[in-house]
């Protein structure tokens, strides 16, 4: 199985291990976690929030750009038009099912692709299985996720605290 992996499974591996050490470690990476958590008190230390977060928005941007990159030269050597089908939601359900810690991203994502993975082989055994109902598991996963997910609050969900939340300083002069 490991054999049939392109270069980017190692690759990929190695930037989960640097974006780990990066939010764990880095001062950029503290800053961003400082941000996520509570934006005023990030302010008031220094930080300039709203650089911070335009950082954050480009890096998932261009993670999410190589991860489609990758689906189409890579894996499917061809573009077809929704050849994501929906997985960009199934990556945001990963991060919530791994309580958005990095490296526990790696077990949820094995799960999720397990799923995926599991109706050819199942076909080239021969097992009788509706196609269909195979199709539909990885979206089934990622629904259950996000409702089990929204019904985990507060510091128990693992999501920054200031998540979705706009903020804007309050300059007072």
């Amino acid at each position: 199985m490991l054999g049939q992996q392109t270069l980017l499974l190692p690759l990929a591996i190695l930037l989960l291990a640097l974006v780990a050490w990066f939010l764990a470690r880095s001062p950029a990476g503290l800053r961003l976690r400082a941000v996520g958590e509570d934006p005023a008190a990030a302010d008031v230390a220094g930080v300039d929030v709203q650089l911070v977060q335009l950082g954050a928005v480009l890096a998932s941007g261009a993670f999410g750009g190589l991860a489609g990159a990758f689906l189409s030269v890579a894996s499917a050597h061809v573009w077809v038009e929704g050849m994501v089908a929906g997985r960009g939601w199934v990556v945001i359900a990963l991060v919530i099912f791994a309580r958005w810690r990095p490296l526990r991203c790696l077990g949820a994502a094995i799960l999720f692709g397990g799923t995926e993975a599991i109706m050819p082989r199942l076909q080239a055994l021969g097992v009788d299985f509706p196609l269909y109902l195979g199709a539909m598991l990885p979206y089934v996963l990622t629904l259950s996720v996000l409702v089990l997910a929204s019904m985990r609050r507060g510091a128990r969900s693992g999501a920054p605290a200031a998540l979705g939340l706009r903020y804007l300083r309050q300059d007072k002069h």
